[in-house]
């Protein structure tokens, strides 16, 4: 298995045919998107902007679809939903449509659109994601980041997956070396470090201090999404 590591978007140059893309964003998209899926939504769409997210939906029934996403980590106007993984309760999304962006996240998933496998990673769903990739012949883990910059909650999900799949032969590129280095110099004190970054900081302060908790429960939602055709479902397990 050939592993590469993107450490933000720009740096994500496509990939081989029939090789997996994981996009990372732990705080907060990725783990919003399994907790959406979670919680019986039928199925997310990713979108750029909220000039589309709002056309999007106007051909689904005001009862079937639910707008979410956030500029500048909060909420947009008029929508129903933020892009906090705690809003995206059964009671709420059960069976409906989901239209997301966000500042980071969706913009990732759209340098990957045209990758033959996309996959959905973050701490919540680490052990469900590791073994859909793990037959793949090439995987690049592609992380979001903020505003362009490194995130180290990313890159250090990123380098968990590049241990948790470094098994027999691999070929690791630099950043996939560095990625698991990170990993395992912080795993013992993994929420410690993780909720002391910038991104994290910024969102303590917004009043979003849980979702950071809710982010680093490692396998808590064991549900694995996959982008095809513009849309997000659930691989059946």
């Amino acid at each position: 298995m050939r592993i590469s590591v993107a450490p933000v978007p720009r740096q994500f140059a496509g990939t081989e045919p029939g090789a997996a893309v994981v996009m990372i964003d732990v705080f907060r998209a990725s783990t919003t998107i399994v907790a959406a899926l979670a919680a019986g939504a039928r199925f997310v769409l990713p979108v750029a902007d909220v000039e589309q997210a709002v056309k999007l939906a106007e051909p689904y029934a005001e009862n079937e679809v639910l707008l979410g996403g956030e500029r500048e980590c909060q909420r947009i106007d008029g929508f129903q939903l933020g892009n906090s993984p705690r809003e995206y309760t059964r009671e709420i999304v059960a069976g409906k449509i989901v239209i997301l962006t966000t500042t980071n996240g969706t913009q990732a998933l759209a340098a990957a659109k045209d990758a033959d496998t996309v996959l959905i990673g973050s701490f919540v769903n680490f052990g469900a994601v590791a073994d859909a990739v793990a037959g793949s012949k090439a995987v690049t883990i592609l992380c979001a980041g903020n505003n362009g910059r490194l995130s180290l909650e990313d890159f250090a999900c990123a380098g968990g997956l590049v241990d948790q799949l470094a098994k027999g032969q691999l070929q690791l590129d630099d950043a996939a070396l560095a990625a698991r280095a990170a990993y395992r110099s912080l795993r013992t004190g993994l929420a410690r470090v993780l909720t002391s970054t910038e991104h994290a900081l910024l969102l303590a302060d917004l009043g979003f201090g849980a979702d950071l908790d809710f982010a680093l429960r490692v396998d808590s939602l064991p549900v694995v999404p996959v982008l095809s055709e513009g849309r997000i479902a659930a691989l059946p397990s």
